[in-house]
């Protein structure tokens, strides 16, 4: 099972009255602007068939808060609440924003699998030697090659090359995924505990990472759809339960897209939703667009569709004198 965490945020640019008002970068910029706003801590599982995301945990909290004592401690929490909920060996995928010494050791002494994007100053020990991590990047070269495919029309072509290093603060030998064709400058650098011994072990390792990209889509179906940003409630607890309604909400539209080819109230809710891709990879935005074009025609709610009992008139037993 392949469990992605990744971190969010919840811009609140204007905002002057909410609990704990943080500072944060706003991913949804283009300049990545420092706003107020608030953290969000997301673990998410993908489904079997269609590979779409399901949270299993997702927090909104703030740095300023009473009691805050790291963003590690969000991280770690739900770490355990997946272990907790797949009782299994799963893989998990983390961004560089997760290049972490205590996560690493964390994950690997329990036992599961992880994929971690490094940034470039990471240092490792390479043949005996120290190396920099992005050195070690831009003098080798991929020699193994692949496809991506993020939708039905984008297509990269990229290399990939790999080698063993080991981890100075644990002494660990892992394996580093070097990911050539996205940009030029700066190779993407992989570190995962999974054994590579062939073409098709890193080509995984590279695919598992990549499914990273559908917690990208289910956040931004969050905010687009859904205008999760816009929430007009004060505490981080009233924010925290609407963003638990919606989650749960989130959840049915996964298992819906899960039955995408066989299930005909899924059909007609794509075939409503009126989009212009007959396939995508994430249907959190089609799904949402078809059940609203759905409910708006019921102008009178839902009252019309119930069953209300009709009663004959009593009648009383009378006695003529």
């Amino acid at each position: 099972m392949q469990t992605i965490f990744d971190d969010s945020d919840i811009a609140k640019p204007y905002g002057k009255k909410f609990e704990d008002l943080d500072r944060i970068i706003d991913a949804s910029s283009l300049n990545k602007e420092v706003v107020n706003g608030y953290h969000v801590c997301e673990a998410v599982i993908l489904t079997e068939k269609e590979k779409q995301p399901i949270s299993v945990y997702s927090e909104i909290y703030s740095c300023k808060s009473d009691g805050f004592v790291s963003k590690n401690k969000y991280t770690l929490e739900s770490i355990d609440t997946v272990r907790n909920v797949l009782n299994r060996k799963c893989n998990m995928v983390f961004d560089r924003g997760y290049d972490d010494n205590k996560i690493i050791n964390y994950v690997d002494d329990n036992g599961d699998y992880f994929v971690i994007r490094m940034e470039d100053k990471r240092n490792f020990i390479c043949k005996g030697k120290k190396k920099n991590c992005h050195e070690m990047a831009i003098r080798r070269k991929g020699k193994i090659k692949m496809t991506l495919w993020f939708d039905d029309k984008e297509e990269h072509e990229i290399s990939v090359s790999h080698t063993k290093v080991v981890l100075p603060c644990n002494k660990k030998e892992y394996e580093l995924v070097f990911v050539y064709g996205l940009d030029l400058e700066h190779p993407m650098i992989l570190l995962t505990n999974r054994s590579i011994h062939s073409k098709e072990d890193v080509i995984k390792v590279v695919r598992l990472y990549f499914y990273r990209w559908r917690v990208e889509e289910y956040f931004r179906s969050k905010k687009q759809e859904y205008d999760f940003e816009n929430m007009r409630v004060r505490t981080l607890k009233a924010m925290n339960n609407l963003n638990l309604l919606l989650t749960i909400h989130m959840g049915h539209l996964a298992m819906l897209a899960e039955e995408m080819d066989y299930k005909l109230l899924t059909i007609k809710i794509i075939e409503a939703s009126k989009s212009l891709r007959n396939k995508v990879c994430v249907w959190f935005n089609q799904l949402a667009r078809g059940i609203y074009e759905i409910l708006k025609q019921a102008h009178t709610g839902i009252k019309e569709y119930q069953k209300v009992e009709c009663r004959k008139e009593y009648k009383q037993l009378q006695l003529k004198l």
